[in-house]
């Protein structure tokens, strides 16, 4: 092998070895040539350009064009005198392929040319298989891009912060409250201690008039990592005071029906008269069955504001769960955290029925 222009009497170079592939009948008078290797120099001969990417091949009377192309493997060679004794020569990364029609070549000038970048290998000199029939398409298989993980976008946190800001500001009334970290499992069950304290570092609440907006406890007793194990365990535990016997009936009738993402007080009218209501039963009286005899004014407000305390704190949960299901590529793992999803949705309906019925009590002044 010689490059052009190269003298012929300059000092030959240290080996270096490829893989010639040529076509069928051109490949047998080469092997015919080997085997009678004092006919070799001048029945065979390559010439390189000088970009080391082209050139021509001759065999006898076929003229060849010649293109280097990179391999995706590596091919070590060997060598041996005896047949027993293997010495390592050289490792094989590139191909010369031979072919008798002219291989297409871009335009020096063309636009598509100048936006190449000159430190990385064109693709049209980067051959997909290997050597073998096992590695055919062993560049895409086994370097084949890694999937990029899902984030929540920045501008979509920003809109959302902005619209709960918004929501604080069209509320009527706000009412601060102080939440002691030694209370944190009693929230958990739905009981809090609230002290009438003005500090404007923790959480609010919209007055009763709006009671449906869009108001979100940012209390610190909320952690942001939400444990699986630890909310599916109070998911359960609040279940058990749900209104419904059969959630899971429920459940398949509510997919059925109109999803709501906000709610307002004209809902609740719809509420009353949709399929959900047949499968209501009325749990024992000491849960929602008020009476305006044992019940006070003072002990209906005071359940309200538990209530609303109540809301703010499943409505604050959702979200976290909405966020971390957008996340989850496991299917598994993500259908369980929409059961979880699921109950905590059925648990806030149950409560804003109760409001609802409580507030509609405290309207008709039978107490």
């Amino acid at each position: 092998m010689y490059r052009g222009g190269i003298d012929g009497d300059s000092p030959a170079e240290l080996e270096s070895q490829f893989i010639l592939r040529l076509p069928e009948e051109p490949a047998r008078l080469l092997r015919d040539a080997i085997h009678n290797s004092n006919t070799l120099k001048d029945r065979f001969a390559i010439k390189i350009d000088d970009d080391l990417r082209h050139g021509e091949v001759r065999v006898d009377h076929y003229l060849m064009n010649a293109k280097v192309v990179d391999l995706p493997t590596i091919v070590e060679s060997l060598k041996t005198i005896d047949s027993k004794g293997f010495y390592k020569t050289a490792d094989i990364c590139q191909m010369l392929i031979c072919k008798e029609e002219d291989d297409p070549t871009v335009d020096e000038d063309s636009p598509q040319k100048k936006k190449k970048d000159p430190n990385k290998v064109d693709k049209k000199y980067l051959w997909p298989h290997g050597i073998t029939p096992p590695a055919k398409n062993v560049r895409k298989r086994r370097f084949r891009k890694t999937l990029k993980k899902k984030y929540v976008e920045a501008p979509e946190i920003e809109k959302e912060v902005k619209r709960l800001i918004r929501s604080d500001n069209d509320a009527l009334g706000i009412k601060w409250e102080v939440i002691n970290e030694d209370d944190e499992n009693r929230i958990n069950r739905g009981t809090v201690v609230i002290k009438k304290e003005p500090i404007e570092s923790n959480s609010q609440n919209v007055a009763e008039d709006d009671i449906f907006g869009g108001a979100v406890s940012d209390s610190e007793e909320e952690d942001t990592h939400v444990n699986v194990l630890e909310l599916d365990e109070t998911s359960q535990n609040s279940a058990e005071d749900s209104h419904l016997t059969d959630s899971n009936s429920v459940m398949n009738t509510s997919m059925n029906s109109k999803i709501y993402t906000e709610f307002s007080s004209e809902m609740f009218g719809e509420i009353a008269n949709s399929p959900l209501m047949d499968y209501y039963h009325p749990p024992p009286p000491s849960n929602i069955q008020y009476s305006t005899q044992n019940l006070s004014k003072s002990s209906i407000e005071s359940r309200l504001e538990e209530l609303d305390m109540e809301l703010a704190d499943l409505k604050n949960r959702r979200l976290q769960q909405e966020i971390e299901i957008e996340n989850l590529e496991n299917l598994a793992l993500r259908q369980r955290f929409q059961d979880i999803l699921d109950r905590l949705l059925q648990e806030q309906l149950d409560k804003e029925q109760e409001q609802y019925e409580l507030q509609q009590i405290l309207k008709q002044g039978h107490l």
